[in-house]
């Protein structure tokens, strides 16, 4: 298994893709009652096999994280084999990057000796769906990319 297995709600929100990938295996419901019943190892084969493949698909549409806490910011971009990122960093006497208007006080002060900026890009051969599951798997969250674009454009000028 490639990644973590799907919790019980998740599983329950895809039934039906589920179902799907049942029926491409050749087992219907029943088959299905009695392979949980009687073959637990197929059992959790099966469910970590379905788990990869929605976490694959998830990963290959995803473009935007975002990592925030109070005085750290990383935000990446994705893309087919490279990941850019722009790290904000502020030191402890500075608003926190939780606050909503973060925005607005660091437009005003990015030139603040108090805040270092880092961009980076990194290129992977296959990997790249690993790394953005390890990425969440780190607290990243998937993002609209707007902060990762707003920021790029702002500090290109």
């Amino acid at each position: 298994m490639k990644y973590t297995r799907l919790s019980k709600e998740q599983f329950e929100s895809l039934h039906y893709e589920f179902s799907q990938f049942l029926a491409a295996q050749s087992i219907d419901k029943h088959q299905w009652k009695a392979i949980k019943t009687e073959q637990p190892e197929r059992t959790e084969e099966l469910l970590d096999v379905f788990s990869d493949m929605v976490w694959d698909k998830s990963l290959e549409q995803i473009t935007y994280l975002e990592n925030r806490s109070d005085y750290h910011l990383f935000l990446f971009k994705c893309g087919e084999d490279t990941i850019d990122l722009i790290l904000i960093r502020l030191q402890k006497d500075c608003p926190s990057l939780m606050r909503e208007d973060y925005r607005k006080w660091l437009e005003k002060n990015i030139s603040d000796p108090r805040v270092s900026v880092y961009k980076a890009s990194r290129k992977f051969a296959d990997t790249i769906k690993m790394e953005k599951y390890k990425l969440m798997e780190q607290g990243a969250c998937v993002s609209d990319g707007k902060s990762f674009e707003d920021l790029k454009s702002f500090l290109s000028k």
